[in-house]
């Protein structure tokens, strides 16, 4: 099995690709796959090369987003704008392997989430339904809530490695709002179920899983 990895340098993408590379060279043994080749793909690939990566992929971890632009018009373009790039080179090779997206809580727009990336999240769900509606592709859309484990960056999009960080270094932590109660997964937990979702046993949850 061919799997394309976009987004592959981030903490998502680190964490996937080191299990599937364990899975490769046999160092886990307890999935029922094959890894063939992994194709990694993050903002510094060579653009040409994803041609290439979707023509063979079997599986499309779609990883790739916008989490900090210093423009708004950055989250369209990065969560939206990507999305829609990647699906159409799978419709050119007439490939209609699975397709993952990551999206996020922020997608349901309510309250709080109702922001602009929020908006580009949902804007990328409702692209892959779409094309699963065209296709009969199958797609899988989890919607990450607030996310921590090992290489999560502080000060970025993880409110638990900032607080780790900043009481491990003697700095002040914030909180803006302590009534929010904040849903936290831990990064082997979810990898673990992107896993499942490759053996085809994917955990689901109405339309998103």
């Amino acid at each position: 099995m061919n799997t394309l990895v976009t987004g592959a340098e981030g903490f998502v993408g680190k964490n996937l690709c080191a299990a599937l590379k364990n899975i490769r060279d046999n160092k886990d043994r307890t999935r029922n796959i094959k890894i063939e080749e992994i194709f990694e793909y993050d903002i510094d690939t060579e653009k040409n090369l994803l041609d290439g990566f979707c023509e063979k992929a079997d599986f499309v971890f779609n990883l790739a987003g916008v989490n900090r632009p210093k423009d708004n018009a950055e989250f369209m373009d990065g969560n939206f704008g990507f999305a829609s790039d990647l699906l159409n080179i799978l419709k050119k090779h007439n490939n209609k392997c699975p397709v993952m997206l990551s999206s996020s809580v922020q997608a349901t727009l309510i309250g709080r989430y109702d922001n602009d990336y929020g908006r580009s999240k949902k804007a990328g769900e409702d692209l892959f339904f779409k094309y699963s509606e065209e296709t009969g592709v199958k797609v899988l859309v989890y919607r990450f809530p607030n996310l921590f484990g090992k290489w999560c960056r502080p000060n970025y999009n993880s409110a638990a490695a900032t607080f780790c960080h900043n009481t491990a270094n003697d700095l002040p932590i914030t909180v803006n709002d302590r009534n929010t109660e904040l849903e936290l997964v831990y990064i082997d937990d979810l990898v673990a179920e992107m896993l499942d979702a490759l053996e085809d046993r994917e955990h689901r949850n109405g339309r998103y899983c």
